[in-house]
């Protein structure tokens, strides 16, 4: 996991200004296993930053995704949610409720997505949909037609 500091450094080794705002986002995310989105860093920065803007929050998330610190989900066609955990991993989405989980991937599926390829591959998201455990003890939903498994 990454320090405040390995952020600042990450931050400051682009040539780019350490700000305040940057600094407080750094400290939002850190640690954190909830996967934010967009919306609710912003809510939670506007508090102690009035004038923050959507355009900082996400400026801010393409710098700490670009320096490695942070994975930028696009799980949610709705929404953008940051990971502050860099390390590969899949992600799970509740269909029903929303829930957004980790799901450990196996190195080895890993070097078979990058083995398969004749690219160069820097990045594999994992996204996968489903009922949850919570949500599925309250029994079949009658608004959404169970779905078939499929692979992207």
């Amino acid at each position: 996991m990454w320090t405040i500091e390995d952020g600042i450094e990450r931050i400051r080794s682009r040539g780019l200004k350490i700000t305040s705002q940057r600094i407080a986002i750094l400290k939002l995310l850190k640690g954190r296993k909830d996967h934010p989105s967009a919306e609710k860093i912003f809510r939670e920065m506007k508090k102690t930053y009035p004038t923050i803007s959507f355009a900082t929050i996400y400026s801010t998330a393409q710098i700490l995704q670009d320096a490695g610190l942070l994975q930028i989900l696009t799980i949610d066609e709705h929404r953008v949610f940051f990971d502050p955990n860099p390390h590969p991993h899949a992600h799970f989405r509740c269909d029903k409720c929303g829930t957004l989980e980790d799901i450990p991937l196996d190195e080895g599926l890993l070097d078979g997505i990058r083995s398969s390829s004749s690219h160069d591959i820097d990045t594999v998201q994992v996204y996968c949909y489903g009922t949850c455990r919570s949500c599925g003890e309250q029994g079949p939903t009658t608004t959404r037609p169970r779905k078939n498994t499929r692979v992207h």
